[in-house]
C-alpha cells in the first residue's frame, strides 16, 4: 500500500495541533529528522546521516538519537515534556547510577505501565526483548543501551511550562521497559551489576 502524498505540515498535523508545535523551541524544530513520518520512504534520512548532520551543532550521542529522537520526535509526550527545552544548551553525559538511585527516578503516569509490566517478569528467558539484549542482561547484569534521564534540577533558569509533565530531581525520558526489567531482575535476585550506565540529559554548566 502506497503512502499518501502529504506535505510536511500535513504529516505533522497527524501527530499534534498547530499550537502544540508552535510552542516548541527553535532548537527542537531544528532537530527534526528528514524522513517521512507517516510511512517508510527510500528517501528517508538514515540514523547515521541524521547523527552526522546534528553533530555540526548539537552534542547528542548516537544511542540517544537511535532510541529517542529518530523515531519518537513527534511522540506527543516527548513534544509536550521536552520539546520546549533549548537543545543548544543541552548535553548528554554518560554516568553510573546505583539500583537505589534508579528506584527514585520519576516516571510519568502515561508510561508507568511499561515499567510495571517489565518489573513483573521472573527470569531472563521471559524478558520480551531481542536476543542480543537478553544475552547482555544475562552476561553483564545490566542493559545494553543506557536509558535517558533528565536532570530536572539543572533547569534552574527555566520556567517549566504548565502543559509539561516534568518534575525533579530526575525523570526518565526513554527506557521505561528497560527500567522495569532492571526492577524484575533485582526482585528475582538474579545477577545484577552494582551500578548502571545512563545518559544524563542536562543543561550545560548546571
Amino acid at each position: 500500500m502506497e503512502c499518501p502524498l502529504l506535505s510536511d505540515v500535513e504529516v505533522r498535523r497527524l501527530f499534534m495541533e498547530d499550537h502544540e508545535w508552535e510552542r516548541t523551541s527553535h532548537s527542537w524544530k531544528d532537530l527534526i529528522p528528514r524522513k517521512n513520518f507517516n510511512c517508510w520512504s527510500e528517501s528517508d534520512e538514515t540514523v547515521d546521516d541524521y547523527c552526522l548532520r546534528l553533530k555540526e551543532r548539537f552534542s547528542i550521542p548516537i544511542d540517544v538519537v537511535k532510541q529517542w529522537l529518530y523515531d519518537l520526535y513527534y511522540d506527543i509526550n516527548t513534544v509536550h515534556n521536552y520539546g520546549w527545552l533549548n537543545y543548544d544548551k543541552i548535553e548528554f553525559v554518560l554516568i553510573n547510577l546505583s539500583l537505589n538511585d534508579l528506584k527514585t527516578i520519576r516516571v510519568i503516569n502515561d508510561f508507568q505501565e511499561y515499567v510495571e509490566e517489565g518489573s513483573a517478569y521472573k527470569s531472563y528467558d521471559q524478558l520480551p526483548c531481542i536476543a542480543k539484549d537478553k544475552e547482555h542482561w544475562e552476561q553483564f547484569g545490566t542493559w545494553r543501551t543506557p536509558p535517558i534521564i533528565l536532570d530536572v534540577s539543572s533547569l534552574l533558569t527555566e520556567k517549566i511550562p504548565t502543559y509539561s509533565d516534568v518534575e525533579g530531581p530526575l525523570q526518565l525520558v526513554e527506557g521505561h521497559s528497560r527500567l522495569g526489567y532492571l526492577y524484575a531482575i533485582s526482585n528475582c535476585k538474579l545477577h545484577l551489576r552494582v551500578d548502571h550506565k545512563v545518559y544524563l540529559m542536562r543543561y550545560k554548566n548546571a
